[in-house]
């Protein structure tokens, strides 16, 4: 791809097929990171999207899990989460990748029957892009939680600080509801 700012971003489900792609594309090892997402999806509870330029399909640009059923954090608002939101290669960033991502992201909410989406943010840098789109700081702090597993297979667990940020997708629905 020559020109990445003329990416016209497509989204779809994540498929058995496409797990070893995957690891090749951005590697997790022992964690396993896209084959936990696809299980998720797999059992109902959120859909693992995958980013190419509709130029050339074949080639991953980003990925993300909605998560219908929420965060996992207990003390946020209840709708669902947009999880782990990536371009990659690094290279590819702060081209409007994201951007697309996040809106296609929202319109795959809407139609699901959603009216408001959430997310984690532990970074300024993402967060002041997340707030030009209309996001909004709910003053909810929380603990990312999740495991890796190093070279030797030995998990480490961590908990991230984060926060909880969200956006209404209008309509006339609930919004996210406190837990």
């Amino acid at each position: 791809m020559s020109d990445m700012q003329t990416c016209d971003v497509v989204l779809r489900p994540c498929t058995t097929a496409d797990l070893p792609a995957l690891e090749a594309w951005a590697p997790t090892g022992n964690s396993r990171t896209h084959a936990m997402r696809f299980s998720h999806q797999e059992a109902g509870t959120s859909t693992y999207f995958l980013a190419t330029c509709r130029a050339d399909p074949d080639t991953f640009v980003g990925s993300c899990e909605i998560r219908w059923d929420g965060c996992a954090a207990p003390d946020v608002p209840r709708c669902p989460e947009i999880n782990g939101l990536q371009v990659w290669p690094d290279v590819l960033r702060s081209q409007g990748i994201g951007t697309q991502m996040l809106r296609l992201l929202e319109q795959e909410a809407r139609v699901h029957g959603h009216d408001s989406l959430g997310l984690g943010v532990d970074d300024s840098g993402p967060k002041r892009l997340y707030l030009r789109l209309g996001y909004v700081d709910t003053g909810h702090d929380y603990l990312d939680r999740y495991t890796l597993i190093d070279g030797s297979h030995q998990e480490h667990h961590v908990a991230d600080p984060a926060r909880w940020m969200m956006k209404s997708l209008g309509g006339e629905g609930p919004e996210c509801a406190r837990s």
